[in-house]
């Protein structure tokens, strides 16, 4: 296949990432959409497999182990017949309970309120009923309750998708649920354009799960200890600088754990011919944290990455470095990203 301009690699990876955000995945609910991925890769001639929680593509050339989460935001029906925000579902610890914090729910109910949703079968992905986010509330557990209307009762365990939107606005930014469909779209996109290596989707990253699934997986002898893995994920801004200027994203560690110097110097060599900026997430939050002591604000944490609780749940024997696409919330909250930023992640990828 010849090579693609930039404005036909960005079409085929936007398309890709609606048709993964037509197939629902809720977190701790993905199985439908990992046997989609598996059909998918399938087509092109990859070998795939399905563990539990798990999707691993072979895609026969040499390359390194790409990890990519399946999973995205929605709710799930309790026993009480309330919509649970999904990852409230699955969380119990105290630690990630706090973060609901009511600048977190105010910004949940922005982000959320008026999204259209749909209910569906867990297990083969059929749509149950259409309805409308009209509120979040949170419960003396701390649990986010999404507040509906439109859908008819449902039996306990049901999931509850947010419907597709993916948008390219006046602005020429793309606006949708990213995380982490778009990084899985470009890495297919990436495979039929002859990238190597092996590819694990991992479920239930966003409730903390996904690096217990993959070790599980590995240590079972699904894969032996190995320090270059590329994690592909989004990276969250408070502004559109990074992604306008078309960076890619790299971190040389996390709140928890350091990466494998030798990847991030392999990915931050491939960025370079693909001619993408860079941006070392980590060194970025230390400026950060410099300017906020100086204004007498408190610090902002170094963030918990998929890779960082790889290492350190596997004492440094499965490492690698991460690979983001920089994203930032539109004005309603949503998700976004510009033209050049995944433009570049695609290229940096296919440069590795």
């Amino acid at each position: 296949m010849k090579a693609l301009s930039d404005q036909d690699l960005l079409a085929r990876v936007l398309a890709k990432t609606c048709e993964y955000l037509d197939h629902p995945a809720v977190v701790g609910h993905e199985a439908s959409f990992l046997d989609h991925i598996a059909r998918d890769f399938d087509a092109i001639g990859a070998k795939t497999h399905r563990p539990d929680h798990l999707c691993v593509i072979e895609l026969g050339r040499p390359g390194p182990v790409f990890l990519a989460h399946a999973d995205r935001h929605g709710a799930v029906i309790d026993g009480a017949g309330q919509a649970v925000y999904a990852v409230h579902a699955f969380v119990t610890d105290a630690r990630k309970q706090a973060k609901l914090d009511p600048e977190a729910l105010d910004e949940l109910a922005i982000r959320l309120s008026g999204a259209e949703v749909f209910a569906y079968d867990p297990q083969c992905g059929g749509r149950i009923a259409y309805g409308e986010i009209t509120g979040v509330d949170v419960d003396t557990t701390r649990r986010a309750l999404l507040r509906t209307a439109g859908l008819p009762d449902l039996p306990t365990g049901t999931p509850i998708a947010l419907a597709r939107t993916l948008k390219r606005g006046q602005s020429g930014f793309i606006t949708g649920q990213l995380d982490n469909a778009a990084p899985l779209a470009a890495l297919r996109v990436a495979a039929e354009l002859g990238l190597g290596g092996t590819i694990v989707v991992t479920s239930q990253e966003e409730s903390g799960h996904s690096a217990e699934h993959m070790l599980a997986w590995a240590e079972a002898g699904g894969l032996k200890p190995n320090t270059q893995l590329v994690v592909c994920d989004t990276s969250p801004f408070d502004d559109g600088a990074a992604a306008l200027a078309g960076a890619v994203v790299l971190r040389r560690r996390d709140a928890t754990s350091s990466f494998n110097a030798d990847q991030v110097s392999k990915l931050e060599t491939a960025a370079g011919s693909a001619g993408a900026p860079i941006i070392f997430k980590d060194s970025f939050i230390e400026r950060e944290n410099d300017a906020r002591t100086r204004r007498g604000e408190a610090p902002k944490s170094m963030g918990d990455t998929e890779l960082g609780q790889v290492t350190a749940r596997s004492k440094g024997r499965y490492t690698g470095a991460t690979l983001q696409l920089p994203t930032f919330a539109s004005p309603e909250k949503r998700d976004s990203t510009t033209p050049r930023a995944l433009t570049a992640f695609i290229r940096t990828l296919l440069a590795l």
